[in-house]
């Protein structure tokens, strides 16, 4: 929040704003983009895995089915006699097979059925009885890449209790069949890539990425003027994790929209009042000159209020100053010593209710004797404002039924702390206001006030290392509202 505040005090915030512009102009490569490109990318990764066994697996199954032609022309080589089997049968059974030479290994010895032209040299040598996947993989990369005319030996299971069969071929129509599968299946699967990412981007841009662009786009507008109520974003009401998000978003940028007007507030209140305190600074001197002349007036009552209106005079003048000191930095930090805290609460009960001129009693319980330490003008301004609390509520909605309309003041040590207690017998403060009752311009519940009576009590108290606190209402209505104040002592050793 003090982040915004700056930006928008600062001079540059048009500079800003145009440079988050310019970022937002820029091409950007979207979630949309990414998750498409992933989806594919994933796809196409389970098809790889699925793409090598397969096309491996064709290989195999074309090798085996030569085999399984040569098995059957080995069965008829075997069968007929050998000057029954022509050159040109031998050749046909050879063609259908697709192979060179077919030679049957039985008994130790090696026979060869059938054989047309002899190749020059064997490029390999493939065992289909004993070959692992690797093998297999291998051979299949092998062959796929392998030029037209390649020669390969391929072993099998031999028949009528022969130990092997071989086939010595060509690989040529092996790698143009591979070929052929290959890109088959290769488009395939990138069609299912397609149709799965496609239908997936779809998805997720419904339930995911739309939603998230909802809600990155306005946390960037609302950005730009945090100042603006109506760029609050307003949640859709969906159950899920980005619905619970716009939910708090919308949260957030409603007390950073209220806190930014109320620290807006309280700058141009802070001008106002610095302005207001230098001319009634020169004021309150023009009527302190006036009343010094009161003390050569013979009347009683003149001179005994006479000292009493200096008195509030000078201290109001010290206030002003202190308040133009406060609109420059901080509230100037408190300076302790020992006071009688009974007299220093009948001054301030005569300031806020001279005696003879009001008809609610400022009770005054403090024992004789009673010291403490604190700066006796934050105490006094702190008593006072509670205590004006206390007769303007009793003023207004009067005292609780059977009460007659009072202030008590009393105090008591508890261990190393001061424990004041101010206690009114008047309606009480109602809970809607308790939650906020020490924010400035917030616990004001009566017409004309201004909510920064009990603020500055609670920071004159803190700052002495303190607290305040109203206490809970009682079971009974006639209970009022008391404000608790708590203020650390020097210890014995210290004091002296």
């Amino acid at each position: 929040m003090r982040d915004f505040i700056t930006v928008n005090q600062q001079p540059d915030a048009g500079k800003g704003s145009s440079q988050l512009q310019g970022l937002r102009g820029r091409p950007r490569f979207g979630l949309a983009t990414r998750t498409l490109l992933s989806v594919i990318a994933f796809v196409m990764a389970a098809e790889i895995i699925i793409y090598v066994p397969l096309v491996v697996n064709f290989r195999d199954n074309w090798l085996r089915n030569r085999l399984s032609a040569a098995y059957t022309a080995t069965l008829v080589l075997e069968a007929a006699p050998r000057a029954m089997v022509s050159e040109q049968l031998s050749r046909q059974l050879l063609d259908s097979v697709g192979a060179r030479i077919i030679v049957l290994q039985a008994h130790g010895t090696r026979q060869i059925l059938a054989a047309a032209s002899l190749p020059p040299a064997v490029d390999e040598f493939y065992d289909l009885r004993q070959a692992t996947f690797l093998q297999q993989l291998a051979s299949t990369w092998r062959t796929y890449f392998a030029d037209d005319h390649r020669v390969l030996t391929v072993f099998g299971a031999a028949p009528m209790g022969g130990e092997a069969i071989e086939v010595t071929m060509d690989e040529g129509p092996a790698k143009a069949a591979l070929h052929v599968v290959a890109a088959r299946v290769l488009t395939i699967s990138m069609i299912v890539s397609a149709i799965v990412a496609a239908l997936a981007v779809t998805i997720l841009n419904l339930l995911v990425l739309r939603p998230m662009r909802r809600l990155t786009t306005n946390i960037t507008e609302f950005g730009a003027d945090p100042e603006n109520a109506n760029r609050i974003i307003v949640p859709s009401g969906q159950t899920h994790e980005i619905g619970r998000a716009e939910e708090a978003l919308a949260t957030m940028q409603d007390t950073l929209v209220r806190e930014l007007t109320q620290k807006k507030h309280l700058a141009a209140l802070g001008l106002a009042v610095a302005k207001i305190n230098h001319d009634l600074r020169n004021m309150l001197a023009s009527a302190q000159l006036l009343s010094d002349r009161l003390a050569n007036v013979t009347d009683p009552l003149a001179q005994r209020l006479a000292p009493k209106l200096v008195a509030t005079l000078d201290r109001a003048i010290r206030f002003c100053q202190a308040t133009l000191t406060y609109g420059r930095a901080t509230d100037e930090a408190p300076k302790p010593r020992l006071i009688d805290l009974r007299a220093a609460v009948d001054e301030a009960a005569e300031s806020v209710c001279p005696s003879g001129l009001g008809r609610i009693a400022i009770i005054n319980d403090v024992s004789s004797g009673f010291s403490l330490w604190a700066d006796p003008e934050h105490l006094f301004r702190v008593m006072v404002n509670l205590m004006r609390n206390g007769v303007e509520a009793l003023d207004r909605a009067g005292p609780a039924r059977g009460r007659t309309a009072q202030i008590r003041v009393s105090a008591q040590f508890g261990g190393d702390d001061a424990i004041l207690e101010i206690t009114d017998t008047g309606p009480g403060v109602p809970p809607s206001v308790r939650a906020q009752l020490f924010t400035p311009f917030s616990s004001s519940s009566r017409p004309g006030g201004s909510g920064l009576g009990l603020a500055i009590a609670a920071d004159l108290v803190r700052a002495h290392g303190g607290s305040i606190e109203l206490l809970p209402e009682a079971d009974d209505e006639t209970a009022g509202a008391t404000f608790r104040i708590t203020l650390p002592q020097r210890r014995p050793a210290a004091a002296a």
